[in-house]
């Protein structure tokens, strides 16, 4: 016995046209994929919309916008806070109490405190 049964012929049939279907059914039309609109932040917004034209000037302000915003959060901020943190919590000179009273200071009735 060599060769397929027809049942078997049969079932391989329908299995190449149920395999052509399904890949068939896998092309995307022309109107797929449907994507949501992509969310952009202001700034981006204004940014793309400045170097569409793609003008040398133009990409000289971004590049220096982009350095600027580098030195303010990677120089700046940090040096702020690294003053900031020795000027108000590093300890430096501290007068201890000695316990002395300072006298009061003289009332002087013609002039306004």
């Amino acid at each position: 016995m060599s060769g397929y049964t027809p049942d078997e012929k049969l079932r391989l049939q329908q299995l190449r046209e149920l395999r052509r279907r399904w890949l068939k059914d896998q092309e995307l039309s022309p109107r797929e994929p449907v994507l949501p609109p992509q969310r952009v932040w202001p700034m981006e917004r204004f940014w793309n919309k400045f170097l569409q034209d793609q003008a040398p000037w133009k990409k000289m302000i971004y590049k220096a916008y982009g350095h600027s915003i580098f030195a303010f959060t990677h120089v700046l901020i940090p040096a702020w806070l690294i003053h900031y943190y020795i000027k108000y919590h590093v300890t430096g000179d501290t007068i201890l109490e000695t316990g002395e009273v300072i006298p009061p200071m003289k009332e002087f009735p013609d002039q306004h405190h």
